[in-house]
């Protein structure tokens, strides 16, 4: 069984039969506030033949901060097994871990970014949520 993305990403992989439908979430995601200081600036949601996969773009200089592409786990909503609405996916710098959590309402992208630092030196832990709109033609 094949699926195909509803937003402007492209056709998506295949699928194996019995997955959920995870074509809400696929796409490339613009953080609402641009300008915010904390969580994610852009994500770009795919999937490949091994499951979903996120690549998470933060705050940088000139340029936004990769924090590169992990996998993720895809979550149902209850008595919906067939259509996937949320993910979550870790991301580890070092002695920072970062859990990125983000589901699909109403065409926007809810997220939240809990970080922790493992030494207690690197830095405040901290909490943020953002919304993510569809990129439509942005790079």
């Amino acid at each position: 069984m094949t699926t195909r993305s509803a937003s402007p990403a492209g056709p998506a992989a295949p699928r194996p039969p019995d997955t959920p439908d995870v074509s809400a979430l696929l796409g490339d995601w613009v953080n609402t506030d641009r300008g915010s200081a904390k969580g994610a600036l852009r994500l770009k949601v795919t999937w490949h033949e091994k499951g979903l996969f996120v690549r998470a773009f933060g705050i940088g200089s000139p340029q936004p901060r990769d924090w590169g592409e992990v996998s993720a786990v895809v979550y149902t909503a209850p008595g919906t097994p067939s259509a996937a609405w949320s993910f979550s996916a870790i991301y580890h710098f070092g002695s920072l871990r970062t859990v990125l959590c983000a589901y699909h309402k109403t065409g926007i992208l809810v997220a939240t970014t809990s970080s922790v630092f493992s030494d207690g030196g690197g830095g405040a832990d901290h909490w943020a949520r953002s919304f993510f709109h569809r990129a439509e033609g942005r790079t």
